[in-house]
C-alpha cells in the first residue's frame, strides 16, 4: 500500500509540474504573438497623413 501512495504522489507532482510548464509557456507565447502582431500593424503607410 505504501508503494501505491508514493507512485500517486510522484504522478501528482509530475502533473502539477506539467501544468505549470504549459501555463508559463503559454504566457510567453502570448506576449511574443502580441508583439509580433503589433509590429505588423504599425506601418508607415497606414499611419501617414494623406491629406497633406
Amino acid at each position: 500500500m505504501k508503494i501505491n501512495t508514493v507512485i500517486i504522489a510522484i504522478v501528482i507532482v509530475a502533473i502539477l509540474a506539467f501544468v505549470y510548464f504549459i501555463v508559463k509557456r503559454n504566457k510567453k507565447d502570448q506576449k511574443e504573438l502580441e508583439n509580433e502582431l503589433n509590429e505588423r500593424e504599425i506601418t508607415p503607410e497606414k499611419h501617414s497623413d494623406k491629406r497633406v
